[in-house]
């Protein structure tokens, strides 16, 4: 499973499944991997999926600090994500709770 650096230092995993211009996923939770989001449906189809693992689930390290558990400190993960992905943007689609995350960072990097 690949991985990436968060800007504290924790490691990130994140999965890629299907094909296509990839399309980042942020799972619901609280703290649930993103494994059982599955290829949504068929979507792997389409579009190569990003799944990743937030801070603390699945295959990606616990912080080092819990506070960076809070969702306006998660933003920058998803940040880092795109960075290490290459992406000059962008798309992104966030399931349940997964959905304030995306929300912020949508705001926070428009």
């Amino acid at each position: 499973m690949p991985t990436f650096t968060a800007p504290d230092g924790t490691r990130l995993a994140y999965r890629l499944r299907g094909q296509g211009d990839p399309l980042v996923v942020l799972p619901g939770g609280p703290m649930r991997a993103s494994a059982y989001l599955g290829d949504l449906g068929g979507l792997t189809a389409h579009r190569r999926l990003v799944l990743l693992d937030l801070r603390g689930t699945g295959a990606s390290s616990a912080p080092a600090d819990p506070a960076t558990y809070r969702c306006d400190r998660q933003t920058d993960d998803v940040e880092a994500l795109r960075v290490h992905l290459g992406l000059e943007r962008l798309d992104l689609l966030a399931h349940s709770a997964g959905g304030s995350l995306a929300a912020l960072y949508a705001a926070r990097r428009p």
